[in-house]
């Protein structure tokens, strides 16, 4: 079975402009001051995970991930300014923890 890139296809339409896909990452990217959260309650907003990773250290990006309905499907990403922040979280929370209780 051949499979074809998407770039190499005359008829496939970008989403996005194509200038800007430079500047957007690639599927599969790394980014060293990512972290993955997993186990979000429902209830929780971003500004909720803010306030509890900021303790850690200086939160750049926070992004809970929703269907498309706009309902969190409960995990999302925390960047941190640098990656010794993210390091530092890493250290000191559990990694494999039950999920993590943010009601407020």
């Amino acid at each position: 079975m051949q499979t074809e890139s998407l770039y190499s296809c005359p008829n496939t339409v970008s989403p996005v402009p194509l200038n800007s896909l430079t500047s957007a990452p690639r599927f599969g990217t790394v980014t060293p001051n990512r972290v993955f959260v997993g186990g979000i309650d429902f209830k929780t907003n971003e500004n909720d995970l803010r306030k509890f990773f900021a303790q850690y250290g200086s939160v750049k990006e926070v992004k809970i991930v929703n269907d498309r309905a706009g309902v969190s499907k409960g995990y999302g990403f925390i960047t941190f300014e640098t990656q010794e922040d993210a390091q530092k979280i890493l250290q000191e929370l559990p990694v494999h923890s039950t999920a993590l209780d943010f009601d407020v």
